[in-house]
């Protein structure tokens, strides 16, 4: 009775451990299959991030062109401004030459008439001198005096009239001469106008021309943005979701977290920028930081806030070079803009508080060396200054 008993209890065993053996079987296949997903999908995201890291150094390369391209044509605004009003003031200075002109060649035909008219006068003046121009008409006309003094009269007379005749003619050249200099003078004076007007406008139709064609750049630009823009916001969308299912597999049960967490950066406690809405130093818009940032040197040690196990360690577009801690209870926590070659760990490895797992650098979008911190919780990010203390 007894060896039975053993014989039906050992069967009972038998049968209880062949049932262990297959659930535990059952779930290393389990685990072994979740841990395949799980690399399978951080490498999807680590390609993601990649390309999202592509589309967002194209965008903020486009976004520089445009800056420099309105900078030009602000530039270009101003010049041309600046030469309509010196083609204004030319045209005006013109208008006022032309006037001068047109007044000039009224005086100048004035002088033409009287010129003409004391021509005349010469002429025929002239004309009676030389058909009386011999000495014998001179002599006949001075004896005619009726005394000496009439006769020095007569003599001196005819002096005169000789000498204003030649003076008469020299004035009315001389007039002449003066109106003419004065045209030419205004003359060119005025070619010289033209041609700077001529000048003000090539330069203006140049400008012109150019502001034409930085405007067309500019909506390439703006064009091209855009769709960056898109394909980012595809990407950024494809992002989530992977972080979501990496999420979704993460430890459950094999990690909790304690609560507590050490400071990243030993070595440094300064903090350059809190959570929450800010100017962003790059973009120059407003937009929320996820997280601190904490000034550093190039190099300086990055340890683990908390004991934890690394999901990744890889690069994400503008964080650049970072690593992500899974502490359990649904808590991580990241390290962005990690030096190149700054890796101390790698994905699957577990971490203790205070282990130093990376290197200070400015990789991604940063102005120069520091540690951006972010606290997640479930996903969705908290203020680190909550979970850490410098």
């Amino acid at each position: 009775m007894m060896q039975s008993n053993h014989r039906n209890f050992s069967a009972v065993i038998r049968r209880v451990g062949y049932i262990i053996i297959m659930c535990l079987m059952a779930i290393a296949m389990t685990i072994q299959v979740s841990a395949d997903d799980l690399s399978k999908y951080q490498q999807q995201l680590k390609e993601t991030q990649s390309d999202l890291s592509y589309y967002r150094k194209q965008i903020k390369k486009i976004s520089e062109d445009i800056n420099w391209r309105k900078y030009k044509r602000e530039q270009i605004v101003k010049e041309l401004e600046a030469l309509g009003l010196k083609k204004e003031e030319i045209e005006q200075k013109i208008q006022l030459i032309e006037s001068a002109i047109d007044s000039l060649n009224e005086a100048i035909a004035l002088a033409e008439e009287e010129y003409a008219q004391q021509e005349a006068l010469l002429k025929q003046r002239l004309n009676v001198m030389y058909k009386c121009s011999s000495t014998v008409w001179k002599l006949d006309e001075l004896l005619k005096s009726s005394n000496w003094n009439e006769f020095f009269i007569r003599l001196r007379l005819m002096n005169q009239i000789s000498e204003y005749d030649r003076m008469l003619l020299n004035s009315v050249n001389k007039k002449k001469q003066e109106i003419e200099e004065l045209k030419a003078q205004r003359q060119y004076e005025m070619d010289n106008c033209v041609e700077q007007a001529r000048q003000y406008a090539l330069q203006i139709q140049e400008l012109e021309v150019s502001r034409s064609s930085i405007d067309a750049a500019i909506q390439k630009d703006l064009k091209s943005k855009e769709e960056y823009e898109k394909q980012e916001d595809e990407l950024l969308k494809e992002s989530r979701e992977l972080e979501e299912l990496i999420r979704n597999m993460q430890s459950q049960g094999d990690l909790e977290f304690g609560g507590k967490m050490v400071w990243p950066m030993p070595t440094n406690k300064k903090i350059a920028s809190k959570y929450g809405n800010r100017l962003h130093p790059i973009y120059k818009v407003w937009k929320m930081h996820t997280g601190i940032d904490i000034g550093s040197k190039l190099n300086e040690k990055i340890v683990a806030a908390a004991d934890g196990i690394v999901i990744y360690a890889g690069t994400r577009g503008g964080y650049g070079n970072c690593i992500i801690i899974d502490h359990g209870s649904g808590i991580t926590t990241l390290y962005a803009h990690i030096n190149n070659r700054g890796f101390l760990v790698q994905t699957g490895q577990r971490v203790k508080a205070g282990q130093a797992i990376a290197k200070a650098g400015k990789t991604g979008v940063a102005t120069g060396p520091h540690l951006h911190f972010e606290v997640r919780k479930n996903g969705a990010t908290q203020d680190p200054l909550k979970y850490v203390k410098p």
